[in-house]
């Protein structure tokens, strides 16, 4: 990408002027390069001098114009500025950046990164109890992890997605959720039934034991709690998995906590415990040294009844997460687990596991907005809105970008009215818009005979044209700053400058009315770029990348 290539321009002017004698020997890499604050003042800087004048003896200022005089050495460079106290502004040759838009037309895809240490990445997310549908609050964790695995993979990991399943046989949540779906079921049918105080209703509930009827007819109002928890989770878990596929959530796998406990692996994991010295007895029951490891209190981990707690089951799977050879381990969850974050670090490193592979991920609360007020979200039956509501009136792109587009350690307000215009004001219509835009011009140019021509971007020298190169070679950088600092709502704003920065390009520079046959088709060629940076990031986000709207 252009801003790697000119690190390394950097840094070997830096070594030229330690070579030649005229600063000390100093190493390039440690110096930003950004944005300046504004455009005019050239495409990017550098704080080199301001960063290491001070440490190599030479006023920043001084430092700064040896760098620059250095620097405008090279072919890439038209020119190189010093500039405050300390700073470089640097404006990259038309000839340079030509070569770039080239790379675009060409290059099978914007985006081609190899991480220096690959790793074995597991993303874990969403992980609802399957005793309800996906709810709003759980939208923001499906895109947000599943957003974050497409750009990790992007970023050269070998990543997978998990979706942990609460199916414990002795959950009281699960029994209490089979107990509910049973007495729908049996008041469906006509027959006695006794609903369960603190029990679960509204339409899912109701939905799942129409389903059993249809499935099984009218004559398991005596099967035993095993069929009713088994067959209630089991269709749930159905609409679950309906509901993220429509969403662009795919699984590499959904995991049983019963699992972990039929195959002795809870067991297994307490032992190992027991024998590192990390669990004791109390009052018959058995508690985790959690505090050993930063935790405000030890945790119990097996009741005096013997019953295992969910900690229990939570410090099995993430050992069986590490078992299976996972490098690093991340855990997306929702703004209710705070709590868990220091007992579950606290369990890894009592079985051993460094405390940096392990990565707990909370994302925050979503307020839902409708005519500038705070909206509660309900339908008119008095039930809250599900995920799979917001997806029928918004549709799947609008949903999953307006969950993107703050960073997911902030509250965040979801404009509902703004997610229903049809218009520039909302910014997915904008960015689909844009690459709408560009395949009609394409297909538009096609017949009147101009095909893209990357041969002649040599003249791609507009403002517009320049900024429209930088800005699709920005992408390959956002994606690594995410792998980085995981702040995926970069994906939006990237999507946002990108489509300014063509429909900007589009009302400057002619394309099919170009001055010349050759310039119409290096300007198509410089399109077909920015096309492909523009469906690289809808396939981050998860949208789709319409050709007409």
């Amino acid at each position: 990408m252009i801003r790697t290539d000119l690190k390394s321009k950097l840094e070997d002017a830096v070594s030229r002027l330690a070579a030649a004698e005229a600063i000390p020997e100093a190493d390039g890499s440690c110096a930003e390069v950004s944005e300046p604050k504004n455009r005019d003042h050239g495409d990017f800087s550098t704080n080199f001098a301001l960063i290491e004048g001070k440490r190599l003896g030479i006023a920043p200022p001084k430092l700064g114009a040896l760098l620059a005089e250095e620097l405008e050495k090279d072919d890439a460079i038209a020119n190189a500025t010093s500039a405050g106290p300390g700073f470089v502004n640097i404006r990259l040759s038309d000839a340079y950046l030509s070569e770039w838009a080239e790379k675009a037309a060409n290059a099978e895809k914007i985006v081609d990164l190899r991480a220096e240490n690959p790793q074995k990445i597991l993303v874990e997310f969403v992980s609802v109890n399957p005793n309800g549908p996906l709810h709003l609050g759980h939208g923001r964790g499906a895109a947000y992890g599943d957003t974050l695995a497409r750009a990790l993979a992007a970023g050269g990991h070998a990543v997978s997605r998990e979706y942990y399943v609460n199916d414990g046989v002795n959950s009281t949540q699960m029994q209490l959720f089979a107990l509910s779906v049973k007495a729908l079921y049996r008041k469906q049918a006509g027959l006695p039934f006794e609903f369960p105080e603190g029990g679960y209703k509204g339409e899912s509930v109701e939905e799942i034991a129409r389903d059993i009827r249809e499935k099984f007819g009218d004559g398991h109002d005596d099967d035993g709690l095993d069929f009713w928890q088994t067959t209630s989770q089991d269709m749930m878990l159905a609409v679950q998995k309906r509901d993220l596929e429509r969403f662009g959530v795919v699984f590499d796998r959904w995991f049983s906590e019963q699992s972990l406990h039929d195959s002795g692996a809870v067991a297994e994991a307490l032992e190992i415990l027991k024998k590192k010295g990390s669990v004791y007895e109390q009052d018959g029951a058995l508690f985790l040294k959690s505090t050993e490891y930063g935790d405000d209190r030890d945790r119990c981990v097996i009741r005096a009844g013997g019953a295992p707690t969910y900690i229990a089951s939570d410090i099995a799977y993430h050992k069986d997460k590490f078992d299976r050879g996972f490098d690093h381990l991340i855990d997306v969850w929702g703004p209710d687990h705070h709590g868990y974050v220091q007992r579950t670090q606290a369990a890894m490193q009592a079985l051993g596991y460094g405390k940096e592979r392990l990565e707990l991920i909370i994302t925050q609360i979503v307020r839902f907005i409708v005519d500038g007020k705070p909206a509660p979200m309900r339908k008119r039956n008095g039930e809250y809105y599900r995920l799979a509501d917001l997806i029928d009136e918004l549709g799947a792109d609008v949903v999953r970008y307006f969950y993107l587009m703050r960073s997911h350690e902030t509250h965040m307000d979801f404009d509902i009215d703004l997610a229903k215009e049809h218009s520039d004001k909302n910014p997915v219509f904008y960015i689909q818009y844009a690459h709408a835009r560009i395949s009609s011009l394409i297909e538009k140019a096609a017949a009147e005979g101009l095909r893209p021509d990357a041969s002649h971007t040599s003249l791609l020298n507009h403002v517009a044209e320049r900024r429209l190169i930088l800005k699709i070679w920005d992408l390959p950088n956002e994606v690594l700053r995410i792998v980085e600092d995981r702040g995926v709502h970069r994906l939006t704003t990237y999507a946002t400058e990108l489509a300014r920065e063509y429909h900007n390009f589009y009302d400057k520079c002619p394309v099919i009315k170009a001055e010349t046959k050759p310039l119409a088709e290096a300007r198509l060629a410089l399109c077909v770029g920015a096309r492909k940076a523009l469906r690289e990031t809808f396939s981050l986000l998860g949208i789709s990348a319409p050709t007409s709207m």
